[in-house]
């Protein structure tokens, strides 16, 4: 199920806008039957195939707001995509949606597979930073991805 990284699509990708912001990464939780951050719930949670169900996830705090990007990796996911969401995050309030998509697949730092990976050029990037925000704060992009951002979703 997993695939290290789509190089043909992240080397169309090209390097990111000097003034697009990297997100970093924050933590992962893996084995889990419900999301301490309530950002997936149901069916996304459901130990498929695989048995088991992972979330990593990555952070970005701007004068706009802060933000959080989730991937799970579960029976949804294909050879080189799965399920991610970026969230607006705030003090006691729930996470706003503003985009939920399939996103290519992201090896973490703290996964063994991570030191494997080439330490330069354009996959190098996205292995580093495979989020990144708009100058603008309009658009996600993830490698050769682009995401519009939107209105909250409930």
């Amino acid at each position: 199920m997993i695939c290290l990284l789509a190089a043909a699509g992240l080397l169309a990708a090209g390097a990111a806008a000097a003034a697009d912001v990297a997100f970093t990464y924050k933590t992962s939780y893996r084995n889990v039957s419900q999301d301490p951050d309530k950002i997936w719930t149901g069916d996304a949670l459901a130990a498929g195939s695989s048995g088991t169900v992972t979330i990593h996830e990555y952070e970005l705090r701007t004068p706009r707001g802060d933000y959080l990007i989730s991937q799970i990796w579960n029976d949804d996911c294909a050879s080189a995509t799965c399920p991610t969401r970026l969230v607006r995050v705030a003090p006691h309030q729930p996470p706003a949606i503003l985009v939920d998509d399939m996103m290519h697949q992201i090896v973490p730092p703290d996964d063994p597979r991570f030191a494997g990976l080439s330490n330069s050029g354009p996959q190098a990037a996205f292995a580093e930073h495979p989020f990144l925000l708009s100058d603008d704060g309009k658009t996600l992009v993830n490698g050769d991805f682009k995401f519009e951002i939107g209105s909250v979703k409930p």
